[in-house]
């Protein structure tokens, strides 16, 4: 988290619990939690959060003893689960009653415009790869809601900018005519981590090409 120093803290406090929900009924709910994993060196409760799945609503609370997360409870199913969610346990240090700071449900925000929107696995031949494609995408939604949060109700939507003055200095980027002529391209170039992804996933989606020494066949 060092690009982002008023984030919640990464490291410290509890780490390694893990959960699961379970999704069932007419109504596609969170039906049950699954505790995979208690964790180790909680010192403080986690926060959880169910996200993703295409459902909305559903909520729980941990709790602790001996500095493993002991039991989850379900506050709310929520509703209109087409797919498992994600259940998202913190490592108990965050304060997110200070909006002032990166909280945990801007992380959360942030990875789930990544990976339930805009992100497919079928692009990458590994896991290794797909992790750093929702890292730098999931930090391009984080830079985008924070900029929009510092803006309030008078934020208005800024598109790309093509030159920059400060007194005598002078700054200029030329962008391909592909990434501008795409209004989702083009928005990904306006922070440094979207740009990166950018980079990243642009030989998966155009193509690369490579000579070969050989001949043909008859």
């Amino acid at each position: 988290m060092r690009d982002f120093p008023y984030a919640v803290p990464l490291l410290g406090g509890g780490s390694g619990a893990a959960a699961t929900a379970l999704v069932s009924g007419p109504n596609n709910s969170v039906s049950s939690l699954v505790l995979a994993a208690s964790g180790t060196d909680y010192t403080e409760t986690p926060t959880v959060l169910i996200y993703g799945g295409g459902g909305y609503g559903a909520a729980a609370s941990a709790a602790i003893s001996g500095g493993v997360v002991s039991t989850l409870t379900l506050i709310n199913p929520g509703l209109g689960f087409t797919e498992t969610p994600i259940v998202y346990l913190s490592n108990g240090l965050g304060d997110n009653s200070d909006f002032t700071k990166v909280t945990d449900y801007d992380l959360v925000s942030a990875f789930t415009s990544a990976t339930q929107f805009n992100l497919s696995f079928a692009l990458f031949g590994s896991q290794a790869a797909f992790s750093v494609a929702v890292n730098l995408l999931s930090a391009h939604y984080l830079c985008l809601q924070l900029q929009a949060g510092n803006t309030g109700l008078n934020g208005k939507a800024e598109w790309l900018t093509q030159a920059k003055m400060v007194g005598n200095v002078q700054e200029s980027y030329q962008i391909p005519d592909r990434v501008m002529r795409s209004p989702y391209l083009s928005k990904l170039s306006k922070t440094t981590y979207g740009a990166l992804f950018l980079e990243f996933v642009s030989p998966l989606l155009i193509a690369n090409y490579q000579s070969y020494y050989g001949g043909t066949q008859p």
